[in-house]
Order: C-alpha cells, then structure tokens, then sequence
C-alpha cells in the first residue's frame, strides 16, 4: 500500500479541520481529492507530510508509519509535497534548484535523475536554467516545483492545487506533464480544486466536505454526482 490513512483528525489550534477522513492508494495509483475552498484539502496534503502541528489517526507510507515523525524524516521516506504556487527558493537559478532535488534522491539512497532526463520532461526549462526562480512566470515556477520533485525520485507525490493561478492554456501543459510523470509508475495523490483538471488524470477520488469524507469512487462518476458540491 503506498499510502493508508486511517481516521485521521486534524486541527488549527482549538479548531478541528478533518474529522476521522480515511484513504487508501496502491502503488502506481493516482487519486484526486475534490471538494470546495475550506474543505479541508491541503490541511489533509499537509497532515500527511507532519506539517500539521496537532492530529489524530494513522497515516503510513508503505510499511512506515508517518504520523508522529517530523517533515523532514517523511521527505526522507519518499513523499514530496508540491505546494500551491511551486514555492522553490527564489534566489537559486533553474539548475540550482535542480541540484537540491539530486541532493535529496542520493539522501534518500536513490540515483538521482539527470538534467537530461528533465529537460526530456521539461523542454522549456533546459533554456531557462540558468535563471533565478524568483523571475520564472507562474507556469514555469509550477513546471520547475514538479521538475525539483521528479528528479529526486520520489515515491508518493502530493499535488496542492498545481492549476492556481495559472492560464487554462499553461494548467493544460502542465497536467499533460503530471500524466505522463504517472504514467512512469509514480504514486500521485492530486488536491484540486477544479476537478475537470482530473478526469484524464486520477482513476478514483475522494469527495471533501467542510473536513469529512462523503463520497469516493471512480473519478468520472464522482464529478457527475457530485457536480453541485465542487463549485
């Protein structure tokens, strides 16, 4: 099992956020979470990667269990989050951030991809690679998040809503991106909150609502049953 949540609560100080949401994700799967702004969405992302300061539950990743251990030990393990707005240290060059993301696959006793291989994935970063992240477009810091996060081979990728703030044009280049990324064999499991973003992506889903889930299934009958809940 590539990732197994099991009642997982969560809270912002004395506000709870998720109530007893379970999940489950096999190996190689890629799973959508659906649900409205202030459903509880990156607060489940963030409660998986241990940035969320009080939970209950189980989260484990494989046969480790994740809840309890600190963001970095879970980095370590093989999860990457790729968070809303491909944040990336603004001061380092395209091929410097490139570099941080080798760095983190050999601490995880893992190859490594090469620049090759992204600029394969990733064509119009290879021209940009020797400039700062802070003066990339909206698109190109979001291609470049998900480049830092492929090259260090991870295991379980978490997706923030990758389409914020991006032109349907360019959240429609990087979707293609993300499928052929999963079509490789990597685990995705993809918040968004446009779900049309998901139907040639996810298989299945999870439908979020106000912190609970109540719905789950395969990805199209999902946006067609619940269509009235998403917008």
């Amino acid at each position: 099992m590539a990732l197994s949540i099991k009642n997982l609560s969560s809270w912002y100080g004395q506000s709870q956020a998720l109530w007893n949401v379970s999940l489950e994700m096999q190996e190689g799967e890629v799973v959508g979470v659906l649900g409205r702004n202030g459903a509880g969405k990156t607060t489940l992302l963030r409660s998986i990667m241990g940035l969320q300061g009080h939970i209950a539950g189980t989260i484990a990743h494989g046969d480790l269990v994740l809840s309890g251990l600190k963001p970095h030990e879970i980095a370590l393990s093989g999860v990457v989050l790729l968070r809303e707005g491909g944040q990336l240290p603004a001061s380092l060059t395209v091929g410097q951030n490139l570099v941080l993301g080798q760095r983190l696959a050999r601490r995880r006793r893992r190859s490594g991809r090469t620049f090759d291989e992204i600029w394969r994935w990733f064509p119009m970063l290879e021209p940009l690679v020797d400039r700062r992240a802070g003066l990339l477009s909206g698109g190109q810091r979001q291609a470049l998040a998900l480049a830092v996060a492929f090259i260090s081979e991870p295991k379980l990728l978490l997706l923030d809503e990758p389409s914020a703030g991006l032109s349907p044009p360019v959240a429609r280049d990087l979707f293609q991106t993300i499928k052929q990324l999963a079509s490789s064999g990597m685990t995705v499991l993809a918040v968004e909150q446009h779900p049309a973003w998901l139907l040639s992506l996810a298989t299945r889903g999870y439908l979020l609502e106000v912190g609970a889930v109540t719905a789950q299934g395969p990805i199209t009958d999902m946006l067609v049953a619940n269509r009235g809940k998403l917008v």
